[in-house]
Parts: structure tokens; C-alpha cells; sequence
């Protein structure tokens, strides 16, 4: 009996001292390799994280503004006068922080994929990082659109955030697959959309029912005192929308007005 436990406590002795060996040469190449990479996604998270912040207090200034500029400027008082003044101050000051961490968001997420994808394809610190770059990728998309009406840029922006998933050999991330079938589809008006343009429609409401226009297919002409909305049609061509310059109403429309594909992409 003496012997049997004498050998078990060697067992267990050689066990510590090995573990202590193994312990006094410190942390491999990899483990400290990796432990970077998840440091560098801390860091990255933690600006996404302040920039989602700094967004939600611009959206409450934005609509604490709209609400000041909804109320006649003859009905406003002292207090909400300079109230309003200091909203569009702070606000603009906001946006211009906002920028500036949205760059420095890109930046590191930039640098954290490169490594992600090519040395840490399946961790998680890879999957959260292509999950926070779609959903800025689908903000940037549609910021396009609505700019510009650039549905093809705002298509190929996101392609490549899509082959990103791809490269790291992931499922492919579904709101980014909903979005680029949205614009692909918004991108081209269809018989149906354009049907439902009505005259005296007013631009918001043309946008709302046929998509946002092409900044390059936009046409004045001040003599006529027309503006025309060319809007592109799958299978080549465009259709036209005729707006009065002096009310920005719609009053006239032809979905056949440009027969060959002549307008800008």
C-alpha cells in the first residue's frame, strides 16, 4: 500500500514540475499572434461601439431640430429660438466627429480583416468584424442611393463586402444579401413603379414610388421651365419624368421616351 501511494505522488509531482517547465518558456509565437489579433479587434469594437453612440445622440439633435423647425418662426419663443440656434451648432459640430470616427472605424476594421481573413478565417473575432463592416457597408449603400441615386456603385460596394464572407469561407451574411437584391431591383424601374406615378406628385413622393434618380440622368432646362428625371429600364432605355420647375410637381410622364440604351448607367 505504502509503495502505490509513494508512486502516485511522484506521478503527480512529475505532472507540476512539467507544467512548470512549460509554463517558464512563456507563450508561443501563435499564442501571442493571436492574442494581438483579438486585441486589435477589442479596439476596433470599442470605436464601433463609440460611434453607434455618437450616431444615436446626432439622430435625437436631428429630430429635436425638426421639431423646433416645424413650429412657424413668428410662433417661436425666446427659449426655443436659441435652443434651435444651439442644436444646429451642436449638431453640425457632431457630424463632423462622427465623420471622423467613421474613418477611423474603417481603418481598423481594414486592418483587422486583413488579418482575420487570411490568418483567422474561423474565429469569431473574423465573423463580428465582417458583420460590423456589412452593416457600415449597407449605411454607406444607401447614403448612394439617396445622394446620388447610384445603385450600381452602391451594388458594387457591397459585392465587396459579400466576397469578403466568401474569401473567409463563411456563410454569407444575410442582410447583405437582402440589401444587394433591394438595389438591384430599385435599380431599374418596372412598369408597375412607373404606373404609379401620378401628376402633381411632388419629387419626395416620385422617389418614394420609383426609386431615387440617377444624378446624371437629371435634365433642366430653364427656358422651358422643365426638369426631367431619366430613369433607366432593364432592357434598355428610359423612362421620363416631367417636372414644372416653378411648383417641382409632376406633370407629365412617357415610359417609352428613350428607346435605345443611351442614359447614364
Amino acid at each position: 500500500m505504502k509503495r502505490n501511494r509513494v508512486s502516485l505522488i511522484c506521478v503527480v509531482l512529475v505532472a507540476i514540475v512539467g507544467l512548470t517547465l512549460s509554463c517558464s518558456r512563456g507563450p508561443s509565437e501563435e499564442e501571442l499572434k493571436l492574442a494581438a489579433f483579438q486585441e486589435q479587434f477589442a479596439a476596433a469594437k470599442l470605436a464601433y461601439d463609440e460611434l453607434v453612440a455618437l450616431r444615436a445622440e446626432s439622430d435625437a439633435s436631428e429630430a429635436a431640430l425638426a421639431e423646433l423647425q416645424a413650429v412657424p418662426e413668428g410662433k417661436l419663443t425666446d427659449e426655443q429660438k436659441t435652443e434651435l440656434a444651439a442644436l444646429q451648432a451642436s449638431l453640425e459640430a457632431a457630424l463632423a466627429t462622427n465623420e471622423t470616427k467613421f474613418e477611423e472605424v474603417q481603418g481598423l476594421l481594414a486592418d483587422l480583416l486583413n488579418v482575420g481573413i487570411n490568418d483567422y478565417p474561423e474565429s469569431s473575432e473574423t465573423a463580428a468584424a465582417l458583420v460590423i463592416y456589412s452593416d457600415e457597408a449597407i449605411l454607406v449603400a444607401d447614403d448612394m442611393v439617396a445622394k446620388a441615386g447610384d445603385y450600381k456603385k452602391a451594388v458594387d460596394h457591397l459585392s465587396t463586402a459579400e466576397s469578403y464572407f466568401a474569401a473567409a469561407g463563411l456563410t454569407p451574411y444575410h442582410p447583405l444579401v437582402a440589401k444587394i437584391a433591394e438595389l438591384e431591383d430599385w435599380r431599374f424601374i418596372t412598369a408597375e413603379r412607373f404606373e404609379a406615378i401620378t401628376k402633381g406628385m411632388s419629387k419626395d413622393e416620385v422617389v418614394a414610388v420609383a426609386g431615387q434618380v440617377y444624378y446624371r440622368n437629371i435634365q433642366k432646362s430653364e427656358a422651358k421651365g422643365v426638369e426631367t428625371w431619366l430613369y433607366k429600364k432593364r432592357e434598355g432605355g428610359a423612362a421620363a419624368v416631367y417636372f414644372k420647375t416653378k411648383t417641382g410637381k409632376v406633370y407629365d410622364k412617357n415610359f417609352d421616351a428613350i428607346e435605345i440604351k443611351t442614359v447614364e448607367e
